[in-house]
């Protein structure tokens, strides 16, 4: 969808990590809430229908009611911002130049995850990932477009944690490995492979004590929560019966 003479450029961007916020010229604009949902439920897409756009946004509404309160928040998002959302025959949305962070942020993430090619080893992230520690999609949104989007980008985030992980472990920077996996186990507790990643690096360190602190830790968890045991290779690996991976299971693309 071309965006026409006068539109929105690469001067406005769109976050949805963290909070959300429409930026002109690095300076935040001021949208009324349904404004707000439009843009970013546009920004989660390459375009929508108008009327699948007006039924996710007002679902419990008419449809001709619908309608109406669609080319209403379009209207009132470009009087704020001109030309930001592009409305052309049945299709709706966001100008072509519109920098949206969600977009970039797991855009970085599958780059990350691509397995590498034979001949050389991962790229070296010189930050250690800390672009990593933070990303969460439109925290206190429960809108049911959302919620899918949120956890797709939460699992993508999960992968990238572990993988950097063990990326910085075998680069032998352990205190930025940790923070990298005890982030993961901070968005998830229960899973089991985010576990693995900070029982690897303390296996890496030298540090067992700390390896099976952590197992314990885990395995109470789990018995708690779901009654259920940890993995074999789990309890394989922080007893020693195995040496720590090198790195993750390659995610593909």
């Amino acid at each position: 969808m071309s965006a026409p003479s006068g539109a929105a450029t690469s001067e406005v961007a769109v976050r949805l990590l963290d909070g959300f916020a429409v930026q002109r010229s690095a300076r935040d604009v001021a949208l009324p809430p349904s404004g707000q949902r439009l843009v970013a439920y546009l920004a989660l897409r390459t375009g929508a229908n108008r009327t699948a756009a007006a039924a996710a946004l007002w679902p419990e509404t008419p449809e001709e009611k619908s309608q109406a309160s669609l080319r209403t928040a379009v209207w009132r998002v470009n009087r704020a911002v001109p030309g930001l959302v592009v409305a052309q025959g049945t299709r709706v949305g966001l100008a072509q130049d519109t920098v949206v962070d969600n977009r970039e942020f797991t855009d970085r993430i599958r780059c990350m995850l691509r397995p590498p090619a034979a001949h050389r080893p991962p790229p070296v992230d010189e930050d250690g990932y800390t672009w990593l520690l933070s990303g969460e999609l439109l925290p206190g949104w429960y809108d049911d477009w959302v919620l899918l989007e949120q956890e797709r980008t939460r699992q993508l985030r999960l992968h990238a944690l572990e993988a950097g992980a063990y990326r910085m472990t075998a680069q032998g920077r352990h205190a930025g490995a940790l923070e990298l996996a005890f982030e993961a186990v901070r968005l998830e507790p229960l899973r089991e492979s985010a576990t693995r990643a900070v029982i690897a690096v303390h296996l890496s360190e030298g540090n067992a004590v700390d390896a099976v602190r952590h197992y314990e830790w885990f395995r109470r968890l789990l018995a708690d929560e779901l009654g259920l045991p940890p993995s074999a290779q789990l309890t394989a690996l922080t007893r020693g019966g195995i040496p720590a991976p090198a790195s993750p299971p390659v995610m593909e693309k």
